[in-house]
């Protein structure tokens, strides 16, 4: 491929000839280096393709050997540009063209942010819009060390950051530690004393405490807010009398016995949408924000989806044209109402069970027993019961300061 692009660049001529030594000649010319391709009989003479270069190299070939040489047809960029050294708007074209390639080439035309986890990409991208770093800005405005000390002062999460321009995009990497937050959390949990209250209702089904007193055993029920485990440590004398107070933060591993209540309600009538064959494409393509529609739009009565496929325009794999195209696939649909059978009904009510207690099993919860009933009516399909679980259901909260009230002596 490099070669014919190379050969194409120099220029080269279809040649045919003619004689009774044609292989004298093409011997002669393999000796003086002169390559011919695409070599093949044409009626009593061979046809080849040779460089300019080596055509003007034939003439004391062709007398030794007399051969006769005709040209057929000229190709490659010189014998264009010769045709077509009239044509000045042609030339013109080229030129603004070049111009404006490299017009965008000295702009960003894409910001690439990789490695973010807590923050979205369209909020770095928002924040260093705010600070004037856009899509279209010149390279030479964008100062990388710079724009990555912006982004570690205002995003506290991130803790490395590298930003690099590569053609016409500037790529963004960076390093969150997204646990810092639930550090702070735990350091903080750890200084200030604090009691294990629980979250809701339930049975004790295990303890296992690394600090605090606890308050339960297994087996014990108790209600939302009672204190489970203690952070109040009491300090008492040789005759077991209080004497003071220690506070700490309680810490421990509570799982209980508790209940989740189930419903899910939801009508037999459904609406299914039916999509017609009268599909349609359109196209559009964008310039920076703008966006331009190519096609008619869909009748405004009339009810449908539309999908749209985006391609950006690469000049490079990394210069970004500022470009993009498109098509839509409009696809009309008429609403059809439809009834579910009382099979369907409890295959759907069954689902949405599932995904419920799916949900419960991701949050760490146990599924111990379900009794859930479906009933389905001509109207309606209600699913409700008890599901009862084992789960942590334990939360923090500050220690209550005891005041200590002295005893009065006998003398006193």
């Amino acid at each position: 491929m490099i070669q014919q692009c190379l050969r194409y660049a120099k220029g080269y001529v279809h040649i045919n000839f003619y004689g009774e030594e044609k292989e004298r000649f093409l011997n002669l010319c393999s000796a003086n280096d002169i390559i011919l391709w695409k070599l093949m009989p044409q009626g009593e003479g061979q046809m080849a393709c040779m460089s300019i270069s080596d055509f003007k190299k034939l003439r004391p070939i062709s007398r030794k050997t007399k051969i006769k040489i005709r040209i057929s047809k000229k190709r490659g960029l010189p014998f264009f540009f010769q045709k077509s050294r009239k044509r000045k708007a042609f030339f013109l074209g080229i030129l603004c063209f070049c111009a404006l390639i490299y017009m965008l080439s000295l702009r960003i035309w894409n910001i690439h942010v990789d490695g973010n986890i807590t923050y979205s990409t369209q909020t770095v991208l928002k924040y260093l819009e705010q600070e004037n770093i856009r899509h279209g800005i010149l390279k030479k405005s964008v100062n990388c060390a710079e724009v990555a000390s912006m982004l570690r002062r205002e995003f506290p999460n991130i803790t490395w950051v590298s930003a690099r321009i590569e053609g016409t995009r500037l790529f963004l990497e960076m390093k969150e530690n997204y646990n810092q937050e639930q550090e702070q959390q735990t350091v903080d949990q750890e200084s200030t004393p604090q009691d294990i209250v629980a979250k809701k209702s339930g049975t004790v089904m295990s303890i296992v405490t690394r600090s605090g007193v606890p308050l339960v055993k297994v087996g014990d029920q108790f209600k939302k807010g009672d204190i489970l485990v203690s952070g109040t440590l009491e300090i008492k004398n040789d005759a077991q009398e209080t004497i003071g107070y220690e506070y700490t933060s309680a810490d421990a591993d509570l799982y209980a016995r508790t209940s989740y209540s189930y419903y899910d309600e939801f009508p037999m009538e459904y609406e299914e949408r039916i999509y017609t064959q009268d599909q349609r494409n359109s196209w559009f393509f964008t310039i920076m924000n703008y966006r331009v529609d190519i096609g008619p739009s869909p009748p405004e009565d009339q009810r449908y989806d539309q999908v749209a496929t985006t391609h950006p325009l690469y000049l490079t794999e990394n210069f970004i044209l500022p470009l993009t195209y498109g098509t839509i696939q409009t696809l009309p649909y008429q609403i059809e109402v439809k009834q579910y059978t009382k099979e369907e009904a409890a295959a759907k009510a069954n689902t949405n069970l599932y995904m419920f207690l799916k949900n419960l099993t991701q949050k760490g919860v146990e599924i111990y027993r379900k009794n859930v009933k479906i009933d389905t009516s001509e109207s309606t399909c209600i699913t409700k019961g008890k599901i009862q679980v084992t789960e942590k259901i334990t939360t923090t909260a500050p220690v209550k300061i005891q005041e200590v009230i002295p005893e009065r002596t006998s003398e006193e």
